[in-house]
């Protein structure tokens, strides 16, 4: 049976293998979308609005 430190140590290792998984999906789908606009000739202005729904402009 496994010690608590061992599942521990797992966990975390499992946890660090996520974030690296993590960065560099979103490292792909960014250089699949810059890509992308670099095909159709789309600007950072023009994406703006549609980016950060969020944002209010100031």
């Amino acid at each position: 049976m496994a010690t608590l430190e061992e599942i521990a140590a797992q966990k975390a290792a499992i946890e660090a293998e996520m974030e690296k998984l993590k960065k560099d999906k979103r490292n792909e789908d960014l250089k699949t979308v810059k890509g992308l606009c670099k095909l159709h000739g789309f600007t950072a202005g023009m994406l703006k609005g549609a980016l950060a729904p969020g944002r209010k402009k100031k």
